[in-house]
């Protein structure tokens, strides 16, 4: 029904999910004309949960069912609440993710317990008998994908439960990082470079460009760091924060070096390492960007 939000700090997702079961027992088939309303610790289920529930999820309504005069048994339940959801996050930002609704008959093996979509819903319209919401409430998420089908939910080795899954791939929507990450990380490099325009003589100047961009980084990588688990592994944005943070640490380096140059009466050589500089380190952020975003998102 929605999908409110995707934390992944939390490696979690937020969902609004209505769910509907039908199966026969002929055990309650009775001679009214309507159908009658049982609890369910009064009738036979499937005792189907989902797995990846958190605590957080409600149950919004009654745990009961309807039985109809054939003995055809209907439950509806809707849940709201987060799912957990183990992320890859190699490529964030520009990181695709598959997330997946796990239901599991507990109790029940796959060969005792089957679940089949819904042949009436298919022929309705429905593809398989499930689907999503037009009107998701995901700003910051595209769902391009979802899919539904029958998954044996293993506990342990030796011991799977009958489930069925609905899972549906997003792709993350970069605008925000590019414009408000990425566009200005990029800026504070390029005034870093600013100290190999400015003369050798003038290294107060040229120190206190190189440390303030170092400290902006930094202030920005804590910034980042909040919107991601602490990871065993390095993301795209890592690895440009790491090569953004070595090339302006270069330039502080270059400052130190041009500024000795200096004091030893060697400004010629200061000012060839200069326009050296103006041309390499630039080649080499370029370089670094084509072998960080250049290849397709993951």
């Amino acid at each position: 029904m929605d999908i409110n939000n995707i934390d992944s700090a939390q490696q979690n997702f937020t969902a609004d999910i209505a769910i509907v079961l039908r199966w026969k027992d002929a055990r309650l088939a009775h001679t009214g004309t309507g159908a009658v309303h049982y609890a369910l610790d009064q009738i036979w289920t499937p005792r189907v949960s989902i797995a990846n529930e958190t605590s957080s999820v409600v149950r919004k309504l009654p745990e009961s069912a309807e039985v109809e005069p054939d003995g055809t048994v209907l439950y509806r339940q809707r849940y709201v609440g987060s799912f957990t959801q183990p992320l890859r996050l190699q490529s964030f930002p520009f990181d695709r993710q598959t997330f997946r609704i796990q239901f599991v008959a507990i109790r029940y093996r796959p060969n005792e317990v089957v679940f089949v979509a819904d042949e009436n819903w298919i022929h309705d319209g429905l593809l398989k008998a499930a689907g999503i919401s037009r009107s998701i409430t995901l700003p910051d998420w595209t769902v391009e994908r979802w899919d539904a089908k029958p998954d044996v939910y293993a506990l342990t080795p030796g011991l799977q439960y009958s489930g069925y899954v609905f899972e549906f791939t997003a792709s993350r929507n970069v605008q925000h990082y590019i414009l408000k990450i990425i566009l200005p990380l990029i800026l504070i490099v390029m005034m870093s470079w600013s100290v190999f325009w400015t003369e050798p003589t003038n290294s107060n100047t040229q120190f206190s460009i190189a440390v303030t961009s170092m400290l902006t980084l930094i202030a920005y990588r804590f910034a980042v760091d909040t919107q991601l688990p602490r990871l065993p592994y390095i993301t795209r944005l890592d690895a440009f924060f790491l090569v953004s943070t070595l090339l302006v640490f270069l330039s502080l380096i270059e400052v130190l070096v041009t500024t000795i140059l200096d004091n030893n009466d060697q400004v010629a050589r200061a000012k060839k390492l200069d326009r050296y500089c103006r041309v390499i380190v630039p080649i080499i952020f370029v370089i670094a960007w084509l072998a960080i975003f250049g290849h397709p998102r993951g």
